[in-house]
């Protein structure tokens, strides 16, 4: 009876093992995680609404910069990639790091009313969403590549 136990306990080892390597790698693992935290993003941006003028910035700035970094800097922090991807998601976590400055400044220079420097800030803004989109294509996130 006891060789009966043994070799059904070695039967489901094998087949646990079998089946954990049939499940997401890690890479799509990360990029899952990546494009939900995008997707979150996206939704709050639309709630809060994007703006369109110096004195809408004004008003939505500020919480454009939170969800920004409740929704993708702070989760992006936290999140691990596996060695393949992991030059990658470095420059990812750069490029994020560098946008959550910008758009910090963005705003307060939309409080403050410097039309100038808005326009300054927001061609920066828009480069590091090329740079950060090149990169999410890069790993196939498509919900962070647009």
């Amino acid at each position: 009876m006891r060789r009966v136990f043994e070799r059904t306990g070695l039967a489901a080892v094998v087949l646990a093992v079998a089946l954990a390597g049939c499940g997401p790698s890690a890479k799509s693992r990360y990029v899952s995680k990546l494009n939900k935290m995008c997707e979150d993003f996206a939704k709050r941006e639309q709630v809060i609404g994007t703006p369109g003028n110096t004195s809408e910035l004004k008003s939505r700035g500020d919480r454009i910069v939170a969800a920004y970094e409740q929704s993708i800097a702070k989760p992006i922090e936290r999140l691990q990639a596996p060695p393949e991807i992991a030059d990658e998601a470095a420059e990812l976590r750069r490029i994020v790091k560098q946008q959550l400055n910008a758009l910090g400044a963005l705003a307060q220079a939309g409080k403050a009313g410097d039309v100038a420097h808005v326009q300054r800030l927001a061609t920066i803004n828009q480069q590091l969403n090329a740079q950060a989109a090149q990169v999410a294509r890069s790993l196939k996130a498509d919900s962070c590549a647009s």
